[in-house]
């Protein structure tokens, strides 16, 4: 199964829209900010699976903070992250709730900056910002899962290229964004 793992994709659609079109997932997981865009997303493909949970900039949503799916076996804890600790350069306590909840996988974004760390049998993965990075380039990534395990996990930016740390955005930069 291959799941296309999004987030803080703050309301800038076209870039979700072309990922899902280029990469033809079996699902989606979108990790927050914003919810109303999983939301269009189940709307615009009603047979794709989107798993979605809130982030800090979800006022008003009804979505949860935290959730646990399992695709293909394997056990994933969902959360924006924000209430977990994470910092630029840290998963805070996402390897303490990913083991918690008994998942393999713990999936957080709220940063805008990647992360992909295996931390003693548990992995745990921020794809980065699909719109707004604040280091490099506009990320998502793509997860394999089949028969209970974690196949690869690849990144790629939003042109569709593997993600490469070092890349910078050639666009106008806006604020921190």
């Amino acid at each position: 199964m291959r799941v296309l793992v999004c987030s803080d994709s703050h309301g800038r659609l076209l870039d979700l829209y072309d990922a899902v079109e280029r990469e033809t997932p079996d699902a989606v997981i979108h990790l927050g900010d914003y919810y109303g865009d999983a939301c269009e997303l189940r709307h615009s493909y009603p047979s794709l699976p989107v798993y979605a949970v809130a982030g800090n900039n979800d006022w008003g949503s009804d979505a949860a903070w935290h959730q646990v799916i399992t695709l293909e076996g394997v056990r994933i804890f969902m959360t924006h992250g924000h209430q977990e600790g994470v910092a630029f350069s840290s998963c805070g306590r996402m390897v303490q709730r990913t083991e918690k909840h008994g998942c393999q996988l713990g999936l957080f974004g709220h940063t805008h900056i990647v992360y992909l760390e295996g931390h003693a049998g548990i992995t745990v993965l921020n794809p980065g910002s699909i719109s707004l990075p604040r280091q490099g380039v506009a990320s998502y990534a793509m997860l394999s899962v089949e028969a209970g395990r974690i196949q690869e996990i690849v990144l790629h930016d939003t042109e569709g290229n593997l993600w490469d740390p070092e890349k910078r955005r050639k666009q106008k930069r806006i604020g921190w964004f």
